[in-house]
């Protein structure tokens, strides 16, 4: 069966505060179209709702995963799509970032067991979604260049032996605005969307 193209509307946030973000999402969430939003945020630890009661000092969001840390240095992906099968959908997205990491020369793998992306035990991009009324919220974290002393002083979701890198940390010096657009055309061609109507130069 031929696979059916998607049309996504790509946002540029460019720096936005969180509480603002996610006031926007829920504004979009209830469209019919499918919003793929980059930005970045001014320093936060958040956490999702799950295991709040573990890090009450942390803003409590309703998403999967546990508590992590966001700044300027962290590229945000956010998918508010329709979603009808959230197995293939967060499959396609892990082969999105997957294909991402792909241009640099690091063996970053993903974790089933620990949802997200590594170079040995340290943790390099997070994946916490939520699924409402078929659409999906929130999305992926990629630590471009993150204060890493900020970041780790939590272990990053929680997980026991793991801290936090990045791909400036690794060695690769890459401009959040390159980074998202290679993000963009990856995203384009994995979701196979053949109209897009984007805001990115």
């Amino acid at each position: 069966m031929e696979k059916q193209s998607l049309k996504i509307n790509f946002k540029d946030l460019g720096k936005i505060e969180y509480k603002e973000f996610l006031k926007l999402q829920e504004e979009l969430i209830k469209q019919k179209e499918n919003y793929l939003l980059f930005a970045t945020h001014n320093p936060i630890f958040t956490v999702g709702k799950n295991e709040a009661y573990k890090f009450p000092w942390a803003l409590k969001v309703d998403r999967g995963g546990s508590i992590t840390y966001f700044d300027e240095g962290t590229l945000m992906v956010y998918f508010i799509f329709n979603v009808q099968n959230p197995a293939f959908f967060y499959k396609n997205v892990k082969k999105s970032i997957s294909l991402f990491f792909r241009n640099f020369p690091l063996e970053i793998y993903y974790d089933k067991n620990k949802p997200g992306f590594y170079i040995q035990n340290r943790k390099i991009a997070s994946l916490g979604f939520r699924y409402e009324n078929n659409k999906s919220k929130h999305g992926v974290s990629i630590h471009i260049n993150p204060n890493l002393d900020e970041f780790n002083k939590i272990n990053p979701c929680n997980l026991s032996g793991i801290k936090a890198t990045s791909l400036y940390n690794e060695g690769i010096n890459i401009p959040i605005n390159t980074a998202k657009n290679l993000i963009k055309d990856i995203i384009k061609k994995v979701f196979y969307e053949t109209k897009s109507v984007s805001t990115l130069t």
